[in-house]
């Protein structure tokens, strides 16, 4: 009976070690295709690898230790190719062309665009005197 529990214990406490065993191979795996210009010779594969690990670190963290483990392992076996395939392209002739951008600046104007003058200003009139005015003496009548 003590043995059975033994092994129903450990049993359970394999998941989460076999889980993240297998998420940090899969990571180091993918640092070396990064590492290699996977995204460069190898996108669909890197791709692919990172979607995978992302997804596995997502199930892991819901507690989904078999799904978790799987996409892992899903996510090396990528990430190796990836590595494979960039080593492969770099090395040979098939190579895929690096793409190189064209930028079209439209054509400059052969006349120049007409100058537009403000409108003139109208000069100031002088300011207009106001009539002196007494003060008020409140004991004045009117």
């Amino acid at each position: 009976m003590r043995i059975a529990r033994l092994l129903a214990l450990l049993a359970c406490g394999c998941g989460p070690v076999a889980a993240t065993s297998v998420i940090d191979d899969a990571d180091a795996a993918l640092a070396r295709a990064h590492a290699a210009e996977g995204d460069k010779y190898a996108l669909y594969e890197t791709t692919l690898a990172d979607l995978y690990l992302v997804k596995a670190k997502e199930e892991q963290g819901h507690a989904r230790y078999s799904e978790a483990a799987q996409l892992g392992s899903d996510a090396l076996k990528y990430a190796e190719a990836a590595t494979r395939k960039a080593a492969e392209r770099r090395t040979s002739a098939n190579a895929p062309p690096t793409p190189t951008a064209t930028v079209q600046h439209p054509a400059e104007p052969t006349t120049p665009a007409p100058v537009v003058t403000p409108p003139p200003v109208p000069p100031e009139k002088p300011a207009e005197k106001k009539p002196d005015k007494k003060p008020i003496n409140p004991g004045e009548q009117h």
